[in-house]
């Protein structure tokens, strides 16, 4: 390896390991207040809370190395100017090809690591998270379900149990509030059970209330005084802690389209209407699985001329130009993803947006480092 490749190697790969741990720290921390809450609130072990936070690192991961990448491109970049180290290696006749040459390898190879990563290691972080969770929402729904309380631990309900048989875990006389804001299209609503008992499937990581014998009772929205009923025999109602078991998933799957790799789901995409998984869904996720780690070669393409061009402010500027690019760039990203789950969308295009952008941009301050030299290249002879 030449000097100056791996002096910028050097320089870049010191500057994005710092970046790295602080957009961690940063991201963790609104993960870390949730798990607080689950420590405080739900009584969960602390044991257990750190594997959590273990398994949570994955996805933060896969966001904050190609955003500590361009942090690393723009410090070292901008230094080089700064410091006329630039000037000093145009006036030895190093090309601008060999001092941007390093930085486009080095993305290339942190973008083929990342594909890995998140092909591979996060849909197995997420998965071993919803087993975990799973765990944690079975311990705590035979904890906290007892006779004569409320409880307002789960996702979406608030339950209230008469009996309970101790020897068989048969619940009585059960009174299920659902809560949602009321609308004229969602009433409210009240389930009341004779009886009914806690299941548990670990094929599928579905805990759920079976409710026997009842009645849903639905309000009116608009006349409040009259009400609806509908009996049932069976009435199954599932039960999760922060979405996490049942968040955009068929209940009778095992994985979601988060916890799948590639491969899988390019198999489920090819079920076509048998597939149980919502195919915007699918797309989005597969495509992410490329685009996510793409930009690192994205984020070098515009941070290496950026950088360059910076003549003034040094470190803060590096940094703010930083943040401004990685604000743009997962605004896109949110658009496009928002988007393209509703279908609103092209999958591909809703995913790609924000490269694009970057790519573009990139391509145009490349023209514009390099226009004065062009200029005397083609400048006609006197």
């Amino acid at each position: 390896m030449k000097i100056i490749t791996r002096y910028i190697v050097n320089e870049i790969s010191f500057s994005t390991i710092i970046g790295f741990f602080v957009f961690t720290f940063f991201l963790i921390m609104n993960s870390l207040f949730v798990l607080s809450d689950l420590f405080v609130k739900y009584g969960v072990d602390f044991i257990s809370i750190l594997k959590l936070l273990f398994l949570l690192l994955p996805s933060t991961v896969a966001i904050t190395v190609p955003m500590a990448f361009l942090v690393g491109v723009l410090l070292t970049y901008s230094r080089l100017v700064q410091d006329n180290e630039y000037i000093a290696m145009q006036t030895s006749g190093i090309n601008i090809l060999k001092i941007t040459n390093p930085t486009i390898n080095l993305s290339i190879f942190i973008m083929f690591i990342m594909i890995f990563f998140n092909n591979y290691v996060l849909p197995a972080a997420n998965f071993s998270y919803k087993k975990l969770y799973y765990e944690i929402v079975k311990k705590r729904a035979t904890i906290l379900i007892q006779e004569h309380a409320f409880i307002d631990d789960f996702d979406n309900y608030i339950f209230y149990i008469g009996d309970k048989d101790s020897k068989s875990d048969l619940l009585k006389n059960i009174i299920v509030f659902v809560k949602s804001e009321v609308t004229e299209k969602n009433p409210p609503k009240l389930i009341l059970a004779k009886n009914g008992e806690i299941m548990t499937d670990e094929d599928t990581l579905r805990i759920a209330l079976k409710l026997n014998s009842g009645i849903i009772q639905i309000g009116s929205y608009l006349t409040p005084t009259k009400m609806n009923q509908a009996y049932f025999d069976t009435n199954i109602i599932d039960l999760d802690i922060k979405g996490v078991l049942r968040k955009n998933q068929n209940p009778n799957e095992l994985k979601g389209t988060r916890e799948m790799t590639a491969e899988e789901l390019i198999a489920e995409i090819k079920k076509g209407d048998k597939s149980k998984q919502d195919k915007n869904w699918l797309y989005i996720e597969l495509y992410k699985k490329f685009s996510i780690p793409f930009a690192a070669v994205a984020f070098a393409i515009i941070g290496l001329p950026l950088g360059l061009l910076t003549k003034k402010g040094g470190r803060i500027a590096a940094i703010s130009f930083s943040i401004v690019l990685i604000f743009i760039y997962y605004v896109f990203l949110s658009f496009g993803q928002y988007y393209g789950y509703e279908g609103k969308m092209n999958h591909f295009f809703a995913v790609w947006m924000p490269n694009f952008f970057m790519l573009i941009a990139g391509f145009v301050l490349f023209i514009i480092l390099l226009f004065p030299y062009l200029k005397i290249k083609f400048r006609k002879p006197k």
